[in-house]
């Protein structure tokens, strides 16, 4: 063979070698988008660039590149046969079916094409040699579904005139991504008691893609005309290409109150007087007295009083005695339940002024005993004076 046959042989056989192509690196699909749980066919087309030469036997053969692709996707049948392509620039399209994975992410996923044909000649043999034809990095693209929800929040139970630094935090458990989130708090169902101090109602989450989380953190004050009771705060989450959803926030307003506590000692007695002056109820009162170093308690430092409406009160007796040369400041503990069932403790001071002891006055009880006896003696010599003095003569006589 000469040279310029060799030459010859060169050019023919890098033609024929590049005998087939696809005109496009994008997968054609019958449905588009294509989104996760989707059963549908891709599109292959195949074109001869052969220049005259005929392939012969062509089948086609799609496998994914890479794993995340062979997860995402499931090929129903991998191989077509497209039979004969014959003359330059001929084009058959080979027919896949697949199906992808309902929890498949939005994005590209690669695949590769294999073309086996016959068509290239060898020697003088009328078989011809088997071909195959890579086409590299043909993209299926899946267009996933976004799914904004709330998986925490601080929002819980408030009471009436907080302010309440709330944070509430968001995740994309979808497949897809959405551009330019904005969460919005809607609190005009709630009648106003509610008020969100600052920067408005309006919150930027940025883009979040499939599993991102976004956290935003605001300022809430509570009206003092909140009545106790469950308040369902709506959240919706708004982005491009329309996407909007929903969420619903329970939020519990708890009757938390406040109490007076006054003091009566008589008797040798003390008792605490507590008034619930607030506007909720209040269930299971309790009151304590702690260890301090003011005073200390004799027998039981614990009084239960039961439940107190607004407007109530009542009485908790105790022993107490004052420490020698201490303060005159008492320490209290108000354990009380709410109306959404949380226990609170209040603790309170109240300055005490006790009587020296208890025997200065119970001296006092006896000496109003001796002048109301001294005085009731001397009504009854007077009432009966006339008796007396004839008592008195009769036995002078008799002594004579």
């Amino acid at each position: 063979m000469n040279k310029y046959n060799k030459i010859i042989f060169i050019i023919y056989t890098l033609l024929l070698a590049h005998v087939a192509s696809a005109s496009s690196n994008y997968l054609v699909t019958e449905n588009a988008p294509v989104y996760p749980g989707d059963t549908t066919y891709v599109y292959v087309p195949i074109k001869n660039i052969g220049y005259g030469n005929t392939m012969e036997d062509v089948s086609v053969q799609l496998a994914p590149k890479e794993n995340a692709s062979a997860n995402a996707v499931t090929i129903l049948n991998d191989v077509d046969s497209l039979g004969t392509i014959t003359d330059w620039g001929s084009q058959r399209t080979a027919k896949f079916r697949i199906y992808v994975d309902p929890d498949a992410i939005e994005g590209d996923y690669y695949f590769n094409v294999f073309v086996n044909y016959r068509g290239l000649q060898t020697s003088s043999s009328n078989i011809p040699m088997m071909q195959t034809t890579k086409l590299i990095d043909q993209i299926l693209v899946v267009k996933g579904k976004p799914m904004i929800i709330i998986i925490n929040s601080s929002l819980d139970i408030v009471a009436p005139t907080s302010k309440n630094t709330e944070k509430i935090t968001f995740k994309n458990t979808g497949t897809g991504t959405v551009q330019n989130a904005v969460a919005e708090i809607t609190l005009a169902s709630s009648n106003s008691v509610f008020s969100i101090l600052g920067g408005g109602k309006q919150f930027s989450l940025g883009t979040m893609k499939a599993g991102d989380i976004s956290t935003i953190t605001f300022n809430m004050a509570v009206d003092i005309a909140a009545r106790p009771g469950v308040y369902n705060i709506p959240v919706k989450i708004t982005g491009q290409n329309n996407y909007s959803t929903d969420n619903i926030i329970g939020l519990v307003v708890a009757g938390m109150t406040e109490f007076d506590i006054s003091y009566v000692e008589a008797l040798g007695s003390f008792s605490l007087n507590v008034a619930n002056v607030g506007i909720s109820p209040a269930s299971a009162v309790a009151v304590s007295l702690p260890r301090q170093e003011n005073f200390s308690a004799t027998g039981s430092s614990t009084s239960v009083l039961g439940n107190l409406n607004p407007g109530d009160y009542t009485s908790a007796p105790f022993q107490i005695t004052k420490t020698l040369g201490a303060g005159n400041t008492l320490e209290m503990e108000i354990q009380y339940t709410d109306t959404s069932g949380q226990r609170h403790t209040l603790t309170k001071f109240l300055t005490v002024e006790l009587s020296s002891t208890g025997t200065q006055t119970k001296s006092t009880g006896t000496n109003y005993t001796t002048w109301m006896l001294a005085a009731l003696i001397i009504v009854v010599l007077y009432w009966q004076r006339g008796k007396i003095t004839s008592l008195f003569q009769r036995s002078k006589h008799e002594n004579v």
